[in-house]
């Protein structure tokens, strides 16, 4: 398990809500005077002259970090299948996933009790999921920005990660820049939605009648869950996450790579060393798309989705879904065999994790039990700036499936 890529020791303040936990820290996020490389040897030469707002957050609490994390390299995947410093893997079984795999796998494997993390497509609910811990992707905003090697502007966020919800609570209060913290919900009258297509499409059997189980626990404890039906996310997703992304990329990659390394973006790729991370620094390379086109993508693709999610959240409190549609698979993995269909992983992991990431919304993976050893995610999302309020759904969750 490469969890981490190397131990580094900054102490917290003595005092503050984060006293005394410890925290690893992704490597596309700046500590200063430790590589910025996003676990790339591209990026050997970059040092981080500052620490990103968020992490001068955690510290000020009190968090000490004990480690930059492993990831899938440059964030541009969801395995944490590394070419330069090992793949990660799930201290339960089968891959971490990603891109904050290393974040998910120390805190699962006891390095550390809470983690930095970013989410842009799901990369930090979906190692949450497959390793066991909780990983919130917070409202786009909630956290500061900067000081990350940023993927898209649109959908990057710093992602919280911790053991348990409560920790979690403590996490996002910090980063958040003080306040009060969430309290736990009562389930009593919480009315959660469930929306088959994208969140229930192409799950594992033995997948579904977990997240089942962990429903019906729900509904014991007085929430109810309420079937929606509304068309048009899955197809809105389509059209907008894949070109917003590289274009947007193409934007922060260029300038920062002129000014770090002093070269062209057309030069990057063959100093990465994950082939498929190369291949989509070839791809952004290459993207023509303008700057009206660009826009067109941010205003009309994300408006459509937030819409569509404000529509099926009308008069509920979360929607709820599987985080994942599998347990972690082998590490190497690239394709699953899928209720007869052969699937690849990428968009298999992502379709329903997209989501949260272009509405802006916020949404956390509950650990659940799983099968074979191998734990699995319950995920809520719930409404733009309503974090607290999700989080204490979350609190008072967890309190019955876990």
């Amino acid at each position: 398990m490469t969890a981490l890529i190397r131990e580094v020791r900054v102490s917290g303040a003595d005092s503050g809500p984060l006293a005394g936990e410890t925290l690893v820290v992704k490597a596309n996020i700046a500590v200063a005077g430790q590589p910025w490389d996003g676990a790339s040897p591209a990026l050997a030469s970059v040092m981080a002259e500052s620490n990103a707002p968020a992490v001068d957050r955690a510290l000020a609490a009190g968090a000490s970090i004990v480690g930059q994390a492993n990831m899938h390299e440059l964030a541009f995947g969801i395995t944490s299948d590394n070419a330069a410093f090992g793949a990660v893997e799930s201290p339960h079984g089968g891959m971490a996933g990603g891109s904050s795999g290393g974040t998910a796998a120390a805190i699962a494997g006891g390095l550390a009790t809470m983690g930095l993390g970013t989410d842009t497509g799901g990369s930090g609910r979906i190692p949450a999921a497959f390793c066991g811990v909780v990983g919130f992707r917070p409202t786009t905003g909630r956290y500061p920005a900067g000081g990350v090697l940023t993927l898209s502007s649109s959908l990057d966020t710093i992602s919280a990660m911790a053991a348990d919800v409560a920790g979690l609570t403590r996490l996002d209060a910090a980063l958040a820049g003080g306040g009060e913290e969430a309290m736990p919900a009562d389930l009593s009258g919480i009315r959660l939605g469930r929306i088959r297509d994208p969140f229930w499409m192409d799950l594992d059997g033995r997948v579904e009648r977990r997240v089942e189980e962990a429903l019906d626990l729900l509904r014991t404890a007085g929430a109810t869950v309420e079937e929606r039906d509304i068309g048009g996310i899955t197809d809105a997703i389509e059209a907008t996450a894949l070109p917003l992304v590289v274009a947007e990329a193409r934007r922060w990659w260029a300038p920062f790579l002129r000014e770090k390394l002093q070269i062209a973006l057309e030069d990057f790729p063959p100093r990465i060393a994950s082939a498929d991370v190369a291949e989509v620094f070839r791809a952004i390379a290459s993207d023509t798309t303008d700057d009206a086109t660009l826009e067109k993508l941010r205003r009309d693709g994300i408006s459509r989705i937030r819409g569509l999610l404000e529509q099926a959240l009308d008069g509920l409190d979360a929607l709820v879904y599987p985080a994942v549609p599998i347990a972690a698979p082998p590490v190497g993995t690239t394709e699953v065999e899928l209720n007869g269909t052969t699937h690849a992983l990428f968009p298999l992991l992502t379709n329903r994790a997209l989501a949260a990431s272009l509405s802006g919304a916020p949404a956390i993976s509950l650990p659940i039990r799983g099968f074979d050893a191998r734990p699995l995610g319950l995920e809520l999302m719930g409404r733009p700036q309503g974090d607290r309020a999700l989080i204490g759904i979350a609190l008072a969750a967890e309190r019955v499936i876990r």
